[in-house]
């Protein structure tokens, strides 16, 4: 959702303003790139001429040397070839004329060594670092800012070595004392005597250079400057004002369809191969619009007419089908009442038949045991023909909305007892081991006696039914959800059901398949009827079931009882809350 919502806001800036954009960023990172580039040039090249200065300093002062140096026979002896020491050597000269060159400018010059004969002429610890870089390599220049002062300087030492001039004051042997009355140090031709120190402010080169960056950043915001209002008038007057002018025509045939208009071309100086291309294409969208519009009228009230055509056989249709409802519903209702007749009519012979069995049995003597089998033979038909009719009765009853609950305290061990005693001789003749095994806690249900008994009654007749001679079927009694939940579990060893026929099973007179009918028969009500009367009991039914490994039918009720929509008037019409003891089955 951030992501559209972004993208939304993105896409109303316009174009101009994202061009603009684009470019002033553009022209941002390169104003930023060509002054890192000017200050770094800049800054080389002031150091560069700092540099030079010093070292044209440096030259002038070794001329300054030499010259004393090579002119001094010349200075110490008369004019009648008499050596008369004057007092002015290359060290003196040097040193004066560095002097008063210090004294007259910012920069200075001094001459240093690590064993001065003047201890003004000690080295500082620049002078110290220049000396020993001499000493361990071959460089003749040692140079760097120096930003320890007040003010910032630019710091040049130069090597003085020791040449053929130098021997006759600073040669050998040492200690002994040259002609200005010094001991000389012993050194050799080559040997780096001291060195010539150069100090130069920094502060009027550096203000020079940020000058310099100025002017030339200036001028370059000029260039971008004049640049970037070059391209926003070509863009606005090629691009902008061309697509201003085409979405101008596209929302007034968005609001007139029907008008026809032309785009003029943009004029020959702003035009482009692109916008004319573009608005050729508009044109020609435009009168094939107006084209189809044109046609469009026509087809639409063609198509209103063959619509209105169409509305009206719509209309008899539905009718039609209103009235087949009807008689559909009323075919319905005529079988539900005529299977609920039927079905009620056939219980009475039934039960006829079944109590003069009874009767007859009571008759027959003990040694007879042929026409025992027989008459045992005929009530446990008729039982099971009279179980059938039940099934199809409440079945009707309850698709006519005409079942009612009985809501009472029941006892569960009651309704197990009742079905356990009913279906045991039908599991003894198939050989089926039944078994029921009721829990600990299962507490009293308010519930309907009659509709648990018919419940748990169709699971274990459907069990053996579908278990072989040998089999077991067995009914577990339990509580789920801290004894809010009844759960009774029905399983067998028998043939299963393959996953995709279970929901098929809860279907009215619906089995698995023929051949199930055919071995094992019934009507396939009774699955039907387990599930709608556990849901009138406010609980549910579920199957697990694998072929050839059985089947376990689950029915959770609560114990509270069905909501009270469910109970209607039945439960009104009862004989209230009560308890059904083991004498009630």
């Amino acid at each position: 959702m951030q992501g559209a919502e972004g993208h939304t806001w993105l896409s109303r800036i316009g174009f101009k303003t994202k061009v603009v954009g684009l470019l002033a960023l553009f022209l941002v990172a390169l104003l930023v790139a060509f002054s890192l580039w000017t200050l770094d040039s800049q800054r080389q090249s002031t150091e560069a001429g700092i540099l030079s200065q010093s070292r044209m300093l440096a030259t002038e002062m070794e001329a300054v040397w030499e010259f004393v140096s090579v002119n001094q026979r010349t200075i110490n002896y008369a004019s009648d070839g008499a050596y008369e020491y004057k007092g002015l050597h290359c060290a003196i000269a040097g040193k004066s004329v560095a002097s008063l060159f210090s004294r007259q400018s910012d920069e200075s010059i001094r001459f240093t060594s690590l064993t001065p004969r003047n201890a003004s002429n000690a080295p500082d610890w620049f002078e110290r670092e220049a000396l020993a870089h001499f000493a361990a390599s071959s460089d003749t220049e040692y140079y760097g800012f120096d930003t320890s002062g007040d003010t910032p300087r630019f710091r040049y030492v130069r090597a003085m070595p020791v040449t053929e001039h130098c021997v006759e004051c600073h040669g050998g042997p040492a200690g002994e004392l040259d002609p200005t009355g010094a001991p000389k140090e012993g050194l050799a031709i080559g040997e780096v005597a001291g060195g010539m120190s150069v100090s130069i402010p920094t502060e009027a080169h550096f203000q020079a250079m940020g000058r310099s960056i100025l002017r030339n950043i200036l001028f370059f915001l000029g260039i971008v400057a004049c640049l970037a209002v070059a391209i926003y008038a070509a863009l606005s007057k090629m691009v902008s004002r061309p697509l201003l002018r085409l979405g101008e025509s596209l929302r007034h045939v968005d609001r007139n369809p029907s008008d026809h208009i032309q785009l003029e071309p943009v004029s020959a100086l702003y035009a482009s191969r692109e916008t004319d291309d573009l608005f050729e294409r508009f044109n020609a969208m435009s009168d094939r619009l107006t084209r189809l519009y044109r046609d469009l009228e026509g087809q639409v009230r063609d198509r209103t007419n063959q619509l209105a055509s169409a509305n009206a056989q719509l209309q008899e249709q539905s009718c039609q089908l209103a009235a087949i409802n009807e008689r559909l519903k009323r075919e319905s209702q005529y079988k539900s009442d005529f299977l609920a007749i039927v079905s009620h009519e056939l219980r009475t012979p039934l039960t006829s038949i079944l109590a003069f069995t009874e009767l007859m049995e009571q008759e027959v003597p003990a040694g007879n045991e042929r026409v025992r089998r027989q008459l045992d033979e005929v009530a446990r038909n008729a039982q099971t023909l009279l179980e059938m009719v039940s099934n199809i009765l409440e079945t009707a009853r309850i698709q006519a909305g005409s079942e009612r609950l009985n809501i009472e305290l029941v006892e569960l061990s009651d309704v197990l007892g009742m079905v356990e005693a009913s279906m045991r001789p039908l599991a003894a003749k198939r050989r089926i081991d039944l078994r029921v095994d009721f829990g600990e806690g299962v507490p009293l249900l308010s519930s309907d006696w009659e509709k648990l008994r018919r419940i748990v009654s169709n699971l274990v007749s459907n069990a053996i039914k579908f278990t072989d001679p040998g089999g077991w079927v067995r009914v577990d009694v339990g509580v789920a959800d801290e004894g809010g939940t009844v759960l009774i579990v029905v399983s067998d060893n028998g043939i299963g059901i393959p996953p995709d026929k279970h929901s098929l099973v809860f279907e009215r007179f619906t089995q698995e398949n023929m051949s199930t009918v055919r071995s094992y028969g019934g009507s396939g009500l009774g699955l039907s009827l387990v599930r709608d009367l556990c849901r009138m009991l406010g609980g549910e039914v579920r199957l697990e079931s694998e072929p050839g490994k059985g089947s376990a039918f689950t029915v959770s009720l609560p114990t509270a009882g069905p909501p009270a929509c469910q109970v209607g008037d039945g439960a009104a019409k009862g004989d209230g809350t009560s308890f059904r003891g083991s004498d009630g089955g």
